[in-house]
């Protein structure tokens, strides 16, 4: 097998490791189990976009910054501390990254749902960390398509799939106690 089939076959590799811990991370009821999971999956694509190549670096950079603040997120939550500190150097972090690598308007496409995510992950309420986290799927799957990341989308599609279903299950239907 040559180096490049090799550097290829990891690149999928971790995109679908990151798809799929994407997909399963709002099956997961409480917010310990939703962030470790969004935290494994950012630095799966993180990993995934250095090896892509500097065309990708600055989701790879957005990646590892989230996957920080996730971690941050699970330990404030878990001390039972504001997270609004957090949210707002985090989004201020995401706000300088879409200005340095500032190519237009598609670059909304990210920041936004960045942000949105930087404050629904900052929620102790899994609630309102599912309902505010839904608009960034639709804002992920334009984006991907539009730049031609098919697989991100499609994972974006199932983590869109994922979070309905943990709207359904955990939000709108009453759970028979026991």
């Amino acid at each position: 097998m040559k180096g490049v089939d090799i550097l290829f076959f990891l690149i999928r590799l971790l995109g679908i490791l990151g798809l799929s811990l994407g997909a399963g991370s709002f099956l997961f009821k409480k917010h310990k189990g939703i962030i470790l999971c969004k935290t494994f999956q950012v630095l799966s694509f993180s990993a995934q976009y250095f090896l892509i190549g500097p065309t990708a670096y600055t989701a790879a950079f957005l990646d590892l910054i989230s996957a920080l603040r996730n971690f941050l997120f699970y330990k404030f939550v878990e001390k039972k501390r504001s997270t609004l500190p957090l949210i707002i150097i985090f989004s201020g972090f995401v706000i300088c990254i879409g200005f340095c690598s500032w190519a237009g308007p598609i670059t909304l496409m990210a920041v936004i749902p960045k942000i949105l995510t930087t404050v629904s992950y900052g929620m102790k309420n899994e609630r309102i960390l599912r309902l505010i986290t839904l608009p960034s799927c639709f804002f992920w799957i334009a984006y991907n398509c539009i730049v031609g990341s098919y697989e991100a989308a499609i994972g974006d599609f199932l983590t869109l799939g994922s979070l309905l279903i943990a709207i359904y299950r955990f939000d709108i239907r009453k759970p028979k106690e026991n």
